[in-house]
């Protein structure tokens, strides 16, 4: 592996050992020297361009990102008739009968907010079976011909515990696992495919490793396969399904996996729903649906089974869940588990609506709230009609989590949101649209200082994973996964930190673009 010498940079290492540095060397994909050059080595001239440590996304989605760019793109999609459009042009290049998926739609965004009604896709494509996810991958829009190839009625998938269905064409959380064995079938070559698109994305975002948030077989296998083939370019975090029983106990009697590209040692559980879908657990209805409290999906019995195999065998153990009962529920289960001065790392995923006796609970268990910024950002200017303005100060409490002393993991659950890490970084510090909406930010007082939302991405994600011993910090011995980016982001105007350009993305000292 070849030397490397970066100099004339503004390097923010987030070490005490060497805050500020203006080169660094690297041999043999290790930090070899700060401000200490190899001879011989190819050097770059950075040109006063900003090095940090290698952005990590704490939950990402590889898979369904590189399937996502295969179907219809639906997102920000603002109108029935665009969808229109969309499928009528897809009905020209396909067969009779022949699926048609896509992915991205938002009922938030139409001029009505309401969810479809059934006979708009009947009307459309009444022989091709329609299954079309939804922007929070909890609920998914179907035609009857979809329903009439799953052979099931909606009465069949409403009796169906922690799922429902809205309008006989929206089948919510569980009630979307009917169609699993009926919808195109992937095999181990087509998932390679997708994730090594998702990766090749990813690197040319600046991301160096991602958390992947919901690991099956085929999975783990193409990636492994990808990684003996060298065609893996950043570290992955694999979160195991915790769904499959058979595939957990294999990992658990085999212990933690890893090599430099995969880590395998946590998994992957959710009790609750998403907000946008009115599926997220609430302690109090939902101001636009009174009677609705929100989906827990997987019984108290089940959770805690799977709690104490995870505890016993060692494997994190990361919950999705974004209702404040939702994190509650958590909450309980894990503090029944690993009790009080624990180094487990149990993690929630999202924690994206909890009070504060919660955040409290958070730290005494010693759990992780890994979450996005964002979901923030997206779903506030609808949040108001959905939970009401008396809880709109549960949302998305950063600033509050770190008060309490807790490190927070930051992700961007993409595909949900572009995965952009400079994005999410810009959400954290602002709390504002792309257009600088609100003026102030969304619960402004939530807002993070620009050091501790570098900290999410980094050395914050690195822990989330075990890996703040060689991940995070520009530190001679550390891995050299370094993102290059035009703009210093700790410093620039606000609104050009989303107009920042990633120049290189360093992965193992391999420079990737």
């Amino acid at each position: 592996m070849k030397s490397l010498n970066l100099i004339n940079g503004n390097i923010i290492t987030q070490s005490s050992v060497n805050p500020d540095a203006s080169s660094i060397s690297i041999d043999n994909g290790k930090i070899y020297g700060i401000n200490k050059l190899i001879k011989k080595a190819r050097t770059i001239d950075l040109k006063g361009a900003t090095v940090i440590p290698g952005f990590i996304d704490a939950h990402f989605h590889l898979k369904n990102y590189g399937k996502r760019l295969e179907q219809l793109n639906l997102k920000g999609v603002c109108s029935l008739q665009e969808i229109e459009t969309l499928i009528k042009d897809k009905l020209q290049h396909i067969k009779k009968n022949e699926w048609i998926l896509g992915f991205g739609w938002d009922q938030n965004l139409w001029k009505d907010k309401l969810f479809p009604q059934s006979d708009f896709l009947n009307s459309i494509a009444p022989n091709n079976p329609i299954y079309f996810t939804r922007i929070d991958g909890h609920a998914s829009w179907v035609n009857d011909a979809a329903i009439s190839r799953a052979n099931v009625t909606t009465n069949q998938m409403n009796n169906i515990d922690g799922g429902k269905v809205i309008n006989n064409c929206v089948v919510v959380d569980n009630a979307m696992g009917v169609f699993k064995n009926y919808l195109p079938k992937e095999n181990k070559e087509q998932v390679k495919k997708w994730i090594y698109s998702a990766t090749k994305k990813a690197a040319q975002m600046g991301i160096t490793g991602v958390h992947d948030a919901w690991q099956d077989r085929t999975t783990v296998e193409a990636i492994i396969e990808l990684i003996n083939e060298n065609k893996f370019p950043i570290r992955c975090y694999g979160m195991l399904s915790g769904n499959d029983r058979q595939l957990l106990s294999e990992f658990f009697k085999k212990g933690h996996y890893q090599n430099d590209y995969l880590t395998i040692r946590s998994v992957k559980a959710f009790i609750d729903g998403a907000l946008g879908s009115r599926g997220a657990a609430l302690h109090e209805p939902y101001c636009d649906d009174q009677h609705n409290c929100g989906l827990i999906l997987i019984s108290k019995e089940e959770f805690a089974s799977l709690a104490k195999l995870c505890y016993e065998n060692n494997f994190q153990l990361n919950t999705h869940a974004i209702g404040d009962r939702g994190n509650d529920y958590v909450l309980t289960h894990y503090a029944n588990t690993v009790g009080k001065n624990n180094d487990r790392r149990w993690r929630i995923e999202h924690a994206q609506m909890v009070g504060d006796s919660d955040i409290m609970r958070f730290k005494e268990f010693n759990i992780l709230p890994s979450m996005q910024p964002s979901h923030c950002t997206s779903d506030m200017k609808w949040l108001p009609e959905r939970i009401g303005e008396h809880r709109l100060n549960l949302i998305s409490r950063w600033q509050s989590f770190i008060n309490a002393g807790l490190k927070i993991p930051g992700g961007s659950d993409c595909p949900i949101e572009s995965g952009n890490p400079l994005f999410e970084f810009y959400a954290a510090v602002t709390r504002q649209d792309h257009k600088g909406w609100p003026k102030e930010g969304f619960q402004s007082q939530e807002k993070v200082n620009r050091k501790n939302a570098l900290k999410m991405f980094t050395t914050w994600a690195a822990f989330g994973g075990f890996d703040e011993n060689r991940r995070g910090k520009i530190k001679e011995g550390f891995d050299a996964d370094l993102t290059i980016i035009d703009n210093n982001i700790l410093s620039v105007d606000p609104k050009d930190i989303i107009k920042s350009k990633v120049l290189y993305t360093i992965v193992n000292g391999k420079i990737f673009c």
